[in-house]
């Protein structure tokens, strides 16, 4: 994991940790929580699979017809980071493996990196550049680089040697909104229909986003939401933090408020 005094305990204010950003013209429309949301670096959790996965595919490295069946257990490092999914009985393929969060199938993908190169990829999404979106208020977020295989998987999976903020997480969703390949994007629309971000729907609209839960370096457990909304033509992006046990039962729920407060006109 990453050291730093910004991964210190949250504060009450980090509570409803939340950016909002306008994809066209990258302008900060809301902001809660605005101290911690440029200066708490954190580890991302799954929020950084659709990056992962995008990654591999602009690498050309991963191609959505591949697929993988899913055996349900995971131990990286001496560490158990088992499926939390239910039992698919057919072979996850990049689609569903986002909407489920799929960690093995994340997993044995990013065996195809090379040492170093995922963290350059999350480099390039900005998630070691502070984003400009809180001038004076920001610092940059860390991605170390991982060489060995146990260090990759885990850095493909938000645990180990990535820490952001959450601006930085929402500009890099930015990218993904402007970028994504279909295959991404029909991934993290299921993760809002049927999988792990269902409580971040708004009615008469398709959201897209990726679900996260996590501990911080001293053991919080950290949640996570992060997407964008309409789906298919993006108007704004969005990331969530806050202590909680569930990127789908705690982060999700304020995405999809702010998230329908936007679409209403009443942020």
């Amino acid at each position: 994991m990453l050291a730093g005094a910004a991964c210190s305990a949250m504060s009450a204010e980090a509570a409803h940790t939340a950016v909002l950003v306008d994809v066209r013209a990258r302008r900060l429309l809301a902001v809660r929580g605005r101290a911690t949301a440029g200066r708490a670096l954190l580890p991302p959790g799954s929020t950084l699979k659709p990056l992962v996965l995008s990654a591999l595919m602009n690498l050309r490295k991963l191609t959505e017809q591949e697929t993988f069946p899913c055996p349900g257990v995971l131990t990286i490092g001496g560490r158990s980071l088992n499926c939390s999914h239910p039992r698919i009985d057919v072979p996850m393929r990049v689609e569903t493996a986002l909407a489920y969060s799929c960690n093995c199938f994340v997993a044995h993908m990013a065996e195809r990196f090379e040492p170093g190169e995922l963290a350059r990829q999350l480099e390039a999404m900005g998630l070691a550049s502070p984003s400009g979106l809180l001038p004076g208020e920001e610092i940059a977020g860390r991605i170390a680089p991982a060489r060995t295989p146990d260090a990759i998987r885990l850095q493909a999976l938000g645990e180990a040697d990535a820490a952001v903020t959450v601006a930085e997480l929402a500009l890099a969703y930015r990218l993904l909104a402007m970028h994504a390949h279909p295959a991404i994007v029909a991934g993290m629309e299921g993760a809002v229909q049927y999988g792990t971000a269902q409580n971040a729907r708004v009615e008469g609209v398709s959201v897209a986003g990726k679900t996260g839960s996590v501990r911080s370096e001293n053991g919080e457990r950290v949640a996570w939401f992060a997407g964008f909304m309409p789906s298919r033509q993006p108007e704004v992006a969005i990331a969530v933090m806050l202590q909680g046990r569930s990127g789908g039962s705690d982060a999700a729920p304020v995405a999809g408020r702010m998230l329908q407060a936007y679409r209403v006109g009443r942020l």
